[in-house]
């Protein structure tokens, strides 16, 4: 066997974001976004130092170049069918990095997590700032998804995310911070492991996973059921529930108060929208612990939302809806640990 044969086979798609934009200014780590150029897959790879690309057998592939916040899940689930194709055609592979923007990371790599049932690490990775300001971070993450998605260890975890040198569970993790480098977090019970060095430490098990059949690709390829967020507030009146449902929402998520109450026109609403039909998730706007199916939600046909956030809740609420779940099946799957 050749040495080049020997090294771990990482495939790396790209799909756009901070990690993949330029900017003439190296100062601008702001204006990127609508001012600076585009990257592609190789772009990013060559920003590494050839000691570190020499350490893997490196597969590019630019799958789009578009800020995440223009993604949405047709194009997520592409990508899935993408990864699902590449890992059954390469039994060698070691594992897949997926570059992605911050703003809807934790929404992808949810999303893949959901549907993708894989052995093999997908590592999902991104960077606060762009790969020509004189701080970027791009680089380093990079080189560490590599690591991670290289990592035996990182087998039958589900998708990872890895930014500051950190890897977080997909279900788990959330963008905390505007501009920081360490953005992502995992509130309720930290990151899965670390890299430190060029080594890779697992201290944990990522907590029960939810999985949803790989047929939902299909149903949701050309759309998908509409679910709406609600963000509830005192003396909420409940009329943007009411404009969801009027629109055509067949589910709805509460960002609520915590720990998961409404103001008493905002429950007016729900109940109306439940009557009708509307599937109903109740998840909190707080960044830790979990929103409880409390008797008061049972009671109303209310499901809870555990430790999901309302962006995340709104993915699993589409998925199931798209595969015609009974309310009874959609309160078993978030119900989890």
């Amino acid at each position: 066997m050749s040495d080049a044969a020997s090294l771990p086979f990482v495939t790396v798609i790209s799909t756009g974001g901070t990690i993949a934009r330029y900017s003439d200014n190296p100062c601008d780590t702001v204006d990127y976004a609508e001012i600076g150029q585009d990257l592609d897959s190789s772009d990013l790879l060559s920003a590494l130092p050839a000691v570190v690309r020499a350490r893997f057998r490196v597969r590019e592939i630019t799958f789009s170049q578009k800020d995440s916040s223009h993604l949405d899940m047709s194009q997520w689930a592409a990508l899935a069918c993408r990864i699902r194709d590449l890992l059954a055609e390469n039994p060698d592979m070691a594992g897949i990095v997926v570059t992605h923007g911050t703003t809807t990371l934790e929404e992808g790599a949810f999303f893949l997590d959901l549907v993708l049932h894989e052995d093999r690490p997908v590592v999902l990775v991104g960077a606060q700032r762009p790969a020509s300001a004189i701080s970027a971070d791009g680089p380093a993450n990079l080189h560490a998804a590599l690591l991670v998605a290289a990592c035996p260890q990182a087998r039958g975890m589900g998708v990872l995310v890895v930014a500051d040198n950190e890897v977080h569970a997909a279900a788990a993790v959330t963008k905390a911070a505007t501009y920081r480098l360490d953005t992502f977090r995992s509130p309720d019970f930290g990151p899965l492991g670390v890299i430190e060095g060029d080594v890779v430490h697992f201290a944990r098990q990522p907590l029960g996973r939810r999985h949803i059949d790989s047929a939902v690709l299909g149903r949701i390829a050309h759309g998908w059921p509409r679910v709406d967020i609600c963000y509830s507030y005192s003396g909420g009146d409940g009329a943007a529930i009411a404009a969801f449902h009027a629109a055509g929402a067949r589910g709805i998520v509460v960002a609520s108060m915590l720990p998961g109450m409404c103001a008493p026109g905002e429950n007016d609403a729900l109940d109306a929208a439940r009557a009708q039909g509307v599937a109903v998730v109740m998840s909190s706007q707080g960044s830790c612990g979990a929103t409880i199916p409390r008797q008061d939600l049972r009671q109303r046909g209310i499901v809870a939302a555990g430790r999901l956030r309302p962006r995340q809740a709104r993915i699993l609420l589409t998925l199931c809806l798209a595969m015609d779940m009974s309310m009874e099946r959609i309160a078993e799957i978030f119900d989890i640990s």
